[in-house]
């Protein structure tokens, strides 16, 4: 039986650089803006989301930032609005920040884990898959591309980046080698599928299903 795999909710404040701080408050039209930027920071260390998204709202408002603070302020509304549970609230800011500071692996990971809360699926993975191929040393990444994948039943997308996971990550991780094997089964692909099912019965001899997939693709 497919069991689903745990997703884990990702949570991170993007803390604005010193060197940005110091070019905008040189331009005393900016000062305010950038104050606020880092109310909104501190709000957001502290957990405190709501007055996060009031700070970052008050910064985007009065405007007058680099581009480096006005992308900062987006993405970590969009953020404080993912942790209030305001995901279509959130998506517009992570667009935004996307526009505005350009690729972003961050914004990507924080926009997919939104889409895939309210259902948008394969919009999801495609971010997802985004954020791991620009950071593929991140586990956390990694595992939350593998889950959102097999749990949206992406199957072609789940096999590789569940496998991607055991292979870099988690050898031993019988979960996901089978989600992995399950998911190049969906897709048909029979020789990946066989490989991973090869690889759980390794690690599990007793593993009914890995002899049943093993049987079904050779």
């Amino acid at each position: 039986m497919r069991k689903a795999l745990t997703a884990v909710a990702l949570a991170a404040a993007l803390v604005v650089p010193a060197d940005a701080r110091l070019q905008d408050r040189k331009n005393n039209a900016s000062r305010e803006g950038v104050e606020a930027l880092e109310a909104g920071v501190e709000a957001m260390k502290a957990s405190d989301f709501q007055k996060a998204v009031d700070e970052f709202s008050r910064a985007i408002e009065i405007g007058g930032m680099n581009e480096q603070n006005e992308k900062a302020a987006h993405l970590n509304r969009g953020i404080a609005y993912a942790q209030l549970k305001q995901c279509p609230k959130a998506i517009p800011d992570f667009d935004k920040a996307l526009e505005v500071g350009g690729e972003d692996a961050l914004a990507y990971i924080q926009r997919g884990q939104c889409q895939s809360d309210i259902g948008q699926v394969q919009l999801a993975v495609a971010d997802l898959k985004k954020a791991v191929a620009m950071t593929p040393d991140d586990p956390a990444y990694a595992k939350l591309y593998c889950a959102i994948a097999f749990n949206g039943k992406v199957y072609a997308e789940a096999g590789p980046a569940c496998e991607n996971v055991v292979v870099r990550f988690e050898p031993q991780n019988a979960q996901l080698t089978q989600a992995s094997a399950q998911s190049y089964d969906a897709a048909g692909n029979k020789a990946k599928a066989k490989e991973m099912w090869t690889k759980l019965l390794a690690l599990d001899p007793s593993s009914e299903a890995a002899k049943q997939g093993i049987k079904k693709n050779s």
